[in-house]
């Protein structure tokens, strides 16, 4: 028992090992996935659920159904990786996905996208006209502009498609709206590759088109019962799917990307306020790297760890060397261990005749350097070695035969230039004094601001410049570079305090820059009140209705009619063991299928039946709680059966079901959250398509929470009202007697 418990030990030890070594460095490849407990995320029922079962079978496979909550379980670990369309993860993290990466390996399958076309749709021929057009886009180029603006270049413009004139058809389509960027909403509007697709296609066919938007669950269904004529939603062609029905030829073909968690400092500080320095390259490298990063400007370095110590920004950006000897000398600053770019660093030269001779004789001698190792021993001493061997040739002594070479630079830009004392050192103040020593000239050095260097060798008030130049294209158009005396790259500082925490900043601006993505940006705040709209509708007349149904229902039942009592409590069994969402697909694609009715109002009539059928019971059970003796006084005072039900036991029953009444309508708006699956979109539908635009898994669901707790309490607040104007207790006795003598 000890020996066995030893052991279970020891594999306990060797997992909990494991992971932390896969926590630490991270999966790197394709081959860790496929193990016993690693635990794989795929998207249910498409291409690459297939794909993932087939490359991963050691692995857990979980089954998700969105794609926002698939980013955001990789991001906080609960799945170890996501396997779906590359292009669409890549745009999710290009549009501000954080804490996650993706791998460079895709799986050995791909994704195969088509049309799927309703096998009873009214269009003539559907399937040979619709492959027609495909195989005519194809051939044009159409389609694959069409892919290289959406998808490769980003590009969200929807170009100007002529509609047909005088449609002798209409064109009913199936999307999603929420898969950037195929089918998304850009603002309150519909748009992305799928819908420019329709849009074409109908002009093709000579019709007019609509849209129907559904969730990925009910649009196949949607198809099955020619409640749309196709659908054109990014759709993997599956066998499975196949056998449900027609599918168009190919539209194209996608890579299957795998998606791990990233803990990257660099990624979380995208947003945040970086200091870059004034005529510097870093202003862009930073912007190509964090694209939603505010940029602030200053003049020197010393001018940057200034400000990020008090808190004007929170990082500021630098050459590798440099960062790197700041953060030896001050204890507070931390080096971010992620290059923004690369980057080569050379010596500027005037475009003239005689710059570009300076230039050649430059880059014979740097040629040299780098063959025998002198250039490599300069820089490992520059940037890593004890200060008192960091000394440059003395100047003043070069007997300069062919001439003195003006140099300007900075100064103040260490470990490449800057000053000990009076004295200008570092390693590009090195590398000059060698070359001209070597090459018979003399140097002299001008220090200047950093934004004066290129203009001084420009207008040849200088030979030659140096001060971590990065050779960038727009710069070899007004200077000449010589060969790169040092390849590095770009890097962020931030105060060492901070390094563990600027994946969020406070949380007072994390809830500002979710609220502003949610709500304000594209004015997407139109699209939630639209939501509540529909759900207030829905809501409303599903109460209104189904208590009118239930009601009259119940009086024609509570007299002990048999076929009524029958008929209600087949329905009432019926409805009431049905899940409501059954209960919406059922009455929306097979008993009005053939009939041109909207996903509102078939959710009116669902809800109305079951709210219905709760209004039924509820009276049923109020009524019984009055006292059989009522009746008795009732008729004994000469009341019919209809005036005592409705004067003297009715109101005496409705106290006793409002409390229920009130929790049921409650419950009717909780549950109008379903109504996507049959195209209508509800307040919870926007929340999904906001979600799809900000790739932010929750703060749209809270958001979503608590404008239903605003519903709630308000609809709960006028039950309330109602409530207590018809309690009897709370009449006036004037009404209580009213008709009533006190004359004998």
């Amino acid at each position: 028992m000890k020996k066995t418990g030893g052991l279970l030990l020891l594999a306990l030890l060797f997992v909990f090992l494991a992971a932390g070594a896969f926590g630490e460095a991270g999966i790197t490849s394709k081959e860790q996935l496929n193990q016993p407990g690693m635990r794989v995320g795929v998207s249910t029922g498409s291409s690459s659920m297939l794909a993932a079962e087939k490359e991963f079978p050691e692995a857990t496979i979980v089954y998700l159904e969105e794609n926002t909550i698939a980013y955001e379980s990789v991001a906080q670990g609960k799945i170890d990786a996501y396997v779906f369309e590359r292009e669409q993860m890549q745009k999710a993290i290009d549009s501000g996905r954080k804490g996650v990466r993706l791998l460079d390996e895709n799986l050995d399958e791909s994704i195969i996208v088509g049309v799927g076309i309703s096998p009873v749709s009214s269009i003539p021929d559907l399937e040979n006209r619709l492959n027609t057009f495909i195989r005519e886009i194809k051939a044009d180029g159409t389609l694959e502009d069409m892919l290289n603006r959406w998808v490769t270049l980003g590009d969200e413009t929807m170009p100007e498609i002529p509609p047909a004139q005088d449609p002798q058809l209409h064109l009913t389509v199936a999307t999603s709206g929420i898969v950037p960027p195929y089918s998304y909403y850009a603002g309150t509007e519909l748009t992305g590759m799928d819908i420019e697709l329709a849009y074409r296609f109908a002009a093709w066919l000579g019709a007019d088109v609509t849209f129907k938007v559904y969730d990925y669950g009910a649009i196949l269904p949607a198809a099955v019962t020619g409640d749309v004529d196709c659908i054109m939603a990014n759709l993997n062609i599956t066998p499975e799917r196949q056998e449900a029905l027609p599918f168009s030829e190919e539209l194209y073909e996608h890579p299957i990307g795998i998606m791990v968690r990233s803990d990257s400092a660099l990624e979380m500080l995208n947003g945040k306020r970086v200091g870059v320095q004034t005529g510097s390259v870093f202003d862009k490298i930073v912007l190509d790297a964090l694209p939603d990063a505010v940029i602030s400007y200053f003049n020197n370095t010393s001018d940057l760890a200034a400000a990020l110590e008090s808190n004007k920004i929170d990082a500021f950006t630098g050459d590798e060397p440099m960062l790197r000897l700041m953060a030896s000398e001050n204890d507070k600053l931390a080096v971010v261990e992620e290059y923004l770019a690369e980057f080569d660093f050379a010596f500027v030269l005037p475009k003239t005749a005689k710059g570009e001779s300076l230039r050649d004789e430059l880059n014979a001698w740097l040629a040299r350097m780098k063959e025998s190792g002198e250039l490599d021993q300069l820089i490992e001493k520059w940037t890593g070695g004890p200060e008192e061997e960091k000394v440059v040739p003395d100047i003043a002594a070069f007997p300069a035969p062919k001439g003195t070479l003006k140099m300007v630079t900075e100064g103040a830009y260490a470990p490449m230039n800057y000053y000990r004392g009076k004295e200008l050192v570092g390693l590009e103040i090195d590398l000059a004094a060698r070359f001209c020593e070597d090459n018979g000239y003399g140097l002299s050095i001008e220090a200047m601001n950093f934004e004066g260097i290129l203009p001084s060798v420009q207008a040849e008030k200088a030979d030659f410049g140096s001060s971590a130049i990065s050779v960038t294209e727009e710069r070899k158009e007004s200077v000449n570079f010589s060969d790169p005396y040092y390849s590095g790259g770009t890097m962020l500082a931030v105060l060492k305090s901070e390094l563990n925490a600027v994946a969020g900043g406070s949380f007072l601006d994390r809830i500002k820059e979710s609220f502003n993505k949610t709500f304000i940006r594209e004015d997407r705040w139109k699209l939630f009140a639209r939501g509540v709209l529909t759900t207030w509708l829905i809501t409303l007349l599903s109460v209104l209705c189904g208590t009118v149904a239930g009601f009259v229902v119940f009086t024609l039942c509570r007299n002990g009619n048999r076929v009524a009592n029958a008929v209600t409590r087949f329905c009432m069994w019926l409805i009431q063991g049905m899940p409501m969402v059954v209960l919406l697909m059922i009455l929306y694609y097979i008993i009005f299928s053939k009939f041109a009715i909207s996903g509102i109002a078939v959710s009116v009539i669902g809800f109305t039946l079951t709210f219905g059928a709760s209004v039924f019971g509820l009276l049923k059970m109020g009524v019984g709680a009055v006292d059989a003796g009522q009746y008795e006084a009732a008729y004994a005072l000469g009341y019919s059966n209809r005036r005592t039900f409705y004067t003297i036991v009715l109101p005496q029953a409705l106290p006793h079901v409002m409390p229920s009444y009130k929790g049921e309508i409650v419950g009717l708006i909780k549950a109008t959250s379903i109504v996507g699956y049959i195209a209508v979109q509800d307040l919870t539908k926007m929340g999904d398509i906001v979600r799809s635009r900000t790739y932010e898994a929750f703060f749209p669901l809270i958001a979503i929470t608590v404008i239903y707790f605003v519903l709630e309490a308000l609809i709960g607040w006028l039950i309330s009202r109602i409530g207590f104007n018809i309690n009897p207790k709370r009449r006036k006795p004037e009404k209580i007697l009213k008709g009533v003598t006190d004359d004998d």
